[in-house]
């Protein structure tokens, strides 16, 4: 995939490239990696950029590898709505949503170890009383009509 950025660094000043590596967390990777493409070719890449990209990609990796613990709100309600279709989808968020990485685009499970236990609980208990429950309808309308 071609860099959409590259024809747009070109056009900014030495001192507007320089200043815009350094701000990591405010640029599109894609547009970060345009920004060094263009100084590499100027001859006047900072050799530290390499260093403190590094560092921020391994905070960012620890970070996210952590997970965030759910809120009171999603695991209330969503332990109150196993009995139907809010419990089944608090549930399979909690258990298996994802969040890519801002600079590597490797992906991590959104949320810790014991928030992805209790989602993975509320996903298969949901599912399974919806089942027994759409079993039950489906036996008892066969029962009645033959």
């Amino acid at each position: 995939m071609e860099n959409e950025f590259k024809d747009i660094v070109v056009h900014y000043s030495n001192e507007e490239l320089l200043s815009m590596v350094y701000q990591f967390t405010q640029w599109d990777a894609e547009m970060l990696l345009a920004a060094e493409d263009e100084l590499k070719q100027r001859n006047i890449l900072p050799d530290d950029i390499l260093v403190k990209k590094n560092k921020l990609i391994q905070k960012e990796d620890e970070f996210l590898s952590e997970g965030k613990e759910a809120t009171f709100p999603q695991q209330f309600l969503g332990w109150i709505g196993i009995f139907g279709i809010l419990g089944l989808i608090i549930g399979h968020h909690l258990a298996f949503a994802k969040t890519i990485s801002k600079y590597t685009c490797k992906e991590y499970f959104k949320y810790d170890e014991p928030t992805r236990e209790s989602g993975r609980y509320m996903y298969y208990i949901s599912l399974t009383i919806i089942m027994v429950f759409l079993l039950y309808n489906i036996a008892n309308y066969i029962e009645r009509n033959y």
